[in-house]
């Protein structure tokens, strides 16, 4: 909706007020998901009548977006963008809005989509999220359902009159026209044989199309590539195309997404199309921006000195091969946070700022995973999306303002395909929708994670972060992060002296042969550094303070002694262990 007129107000009550009575309501288990039955008194306003009139709604008129673009409002009942009718309802008291559809949904509903048996009106309560038939979004909110099709339609998609025939000339030359039996049918644009979403088929050439595919968009850009992608109908034979998302085999016959530079990059239609890596615009006849107008992150001055963004009111010279150098226990980097052990780096000419020669080069755009692109950030301390850890070195934050969403600059350096010097095969960067993998080292399950390409092997990103190379200050030689098994019989961390486990990665001497729990030497904060501040979500202030007092504090949430290097100090001057234990405290 580009302009918006506000109408007089209606009879009906914000939704808001109606969510306090949903307990009352009756559920219902489909499958693994729980749903609440609404009925009659979901849409009745009588019970609500001495509600103030600041909840009563408010008809919003504007004009439509094209099909299959995001409306400009979010509706508070089937938690969507979805374009509906001319106009919304909204509540001047929660400032929320709401479609017309969802507002006056009855509870038992006939849809021309289904006229044979009438559909039951549910609420999603908790579960895994089910697709509507015709647009194949998945359900937060409101959904109608038939017990005896095992269907599910949004209220915006059910209550469509229009619906019979779609003629979309740049999706197909012909006239579609609705397939209202379920079939094994395989979708020409999305390859996808789901009988879940509804078809719409050519009565004139093989075309078969489901109906949330056929306002898909013909350029798009997507986190995963630095380029803009366009939909093909089929890819070029004589190749093997890998999808650039989930890296499975792709079908040469059927639609997809590909780079419209010269990559040889190609994505499954379903893939590219994922909330979670494309920002949901069509792109087509709009300008490209491209991320080369961005200014580099350094300056060059000559002489090996230069000047970063992070650090512009001083310059820094470049010094090489630093091993020795520096005291690893007291400087390290300020972007990684980790120590300075080996290889280059810039120091400032005037203050004990120092950056590893890689990170003083990072870039100040990122397009990974997530579906706007990502801009380079010196922050007080953040929390990483991928790894679960708080830093307080440079990160990446989106660029579009969403709320909270923070990459430390080891995550963010993940690519498509990774040498991890760790393990002999490469590892490619994985993304699942709807499901998860289990880490073979934490074991945790992860939507995102490092498969290796040759075996059943995967890494989260918080393992697969962890630093390859660290220094132990009674080891005279560098430590290996390890996968392998380096004897025969059991190994010993020499910090802890319980075992170590191989599957779960450890830390190794080449020449001493020993080994070290990754945790007893890096600690649970790798990213966070004494001297700094965090704060909890109360507010508090919390103080970094080093752990070198002659007995080790007892923390106030485990009641066990501190071990590591840092610890955490509240406002009361309670010790804690680690900063997801502080972070929650009062």
């Amino acid at each position: 909706m580009s302009s918006i007129d506000y109408l007089h107000p209606s009879s009906f009550i914000c939704l808001v007020v109606k969510e306090e009575a949903l307990y009352r309501f009756p559920k219902k288990t489909i499958g693994e998901t729980t749903y609440l039955i609404i009925d009659n008194s979901h849409i009745s306003d009588v019970q609500y009548e001495n509600t103030s009139n600041s909840h009563h709604l408010q008809s919003v008129l504007g004009c439509n977006n094209k099909e299959g673009e995001r409306s400009d409002h979010y509706c508070w009942a089937c938690r969507s963008y979805k374009i509906g009718t001319t106009y919304f309802y909204y509540c001047n008291e929660c400032n929320n809005y709401y479609h017309k559809e969802c507002v006056e949904s009855p509870p038992i509903f006939i849809s021309s989509y289904h006229p044979k048996f009438p559909l039951q009106l549910l609420k999603y309560d908790r579960g895994i999220r089910r697709e509507c038939l015709s647009c194949g979004l998945e359900i937060y909110g409101l959904v109608y359902h038939s017990s005896i099709s095992d269907l599910f339609m949004d209220p915006l998609c059910a209550k469509k009159q229009e619906f019979s025939t779609i003629h979309n000339p740049e999706r197909h030359e012909h006239t579609l026209h609705y397939f209202p039996r379920k079939a094994p049918l395989t979708c020409d644009v999305c390859a996808s044989d789901d009988t879940k979403n509804c078809f719409y088929s050519c009565l004139q050439c093989d075309f078969i199309v489901h109906g949330r595919c056929i306002y898909l968009p013909h350029v798009i850009r997507i986190s995963c590539h630095n380029h803009r992608l366009s939909f093909t109908s089929s890819l070029p034979l004589g190749n093997s195309w890998f999808c650039g998302v989930c890296r499975r085999k792709m079908d040469e016959n059927y639609g997809s997404y590909c780079c419209t530079k010269s990559c040889a990059y190609a994505v499954h239609t379903n893939c590219a199309t994922l909330l979670d890596l494309w920002a949901g615009k069509e792109l087509k006849d709009k300008p490209e921006l491209e991320d080369d107008n961005i200014k580099p992150s350094i300056e060059e001055m000559g002489d090996r000195i230069i000047r970063h963004f992070r650090h512009a009111h001083h310059r820094m010279r470049l010094i090489e091969d630093i091993e020795g150098v520096f005291d690893a226990k007291q400087q390290y980097c300020q972007a990684c946070m980790l120590p300075l052990y080996d290889g280059n780096v810039y120091t400032c000419m005037e203050c004990d700022f120092v950056l590893h020669e890689t990170c003083a080069n990072l870039p100040r755009i990122k397009h990974i995973e997530h579906r706007h692109r990502l801009i380079l950030i010196g922050a007080s301390y953040f929390y990483c999306r991928f790894c679960y850890r708080y830093s307080c070195g440079f990160g990446y934050t989106c660029g579009e303002g969403c709320l909270n969403y923070y990459l430390d600059v080891r995550c963010a350096s993940l690519s498509q395909l990774v040498d991890h010097p760790s393990h002999p095969h490469p590892f490619f960067l994985f993304y699942q929708r709807k499901s998860y993998q289990k880490c073979s080292a934490c074991e945790s399950e992860e939507k995102i994670s490092l498969n290796c390409i040759e075996r059943d092997f995967v890494l989260c990103c918080r393992c697969a972060s962890l630093p390859y190379k660290v220094k132990y200050e009674y080891d005279e030689h560098m430590l290996t992060l390890s996968y392998e098994k380096i004897a025969s019989g059991p190994c010993w961390c020499q910090i802890c002296e319980e075992t170590t486990d191989p599957k779960k990665g450890y830390y190794t001497c080449n020449e001493c042969r020993v080994t070290f729990h990754t945790e007893c030497v890096l600690g649970n904060d790798i990213y966070l550094k004494e001297g700094r501040e965090l704060y909890t979500y109360y507010g508090r202030k919390v103080e970094i303070i080093p752990n070198n007092r002659l007995s080790r504090p007892i923390c106030h949430k485990c009641q066990k002694r501190c071990q590591y290097n840092i610890v955490f100090k509240n406002y009361l001057g309670n010790i804690f262990c680690s900063s997801v234990e502080v972070i929650y405290s009062y």
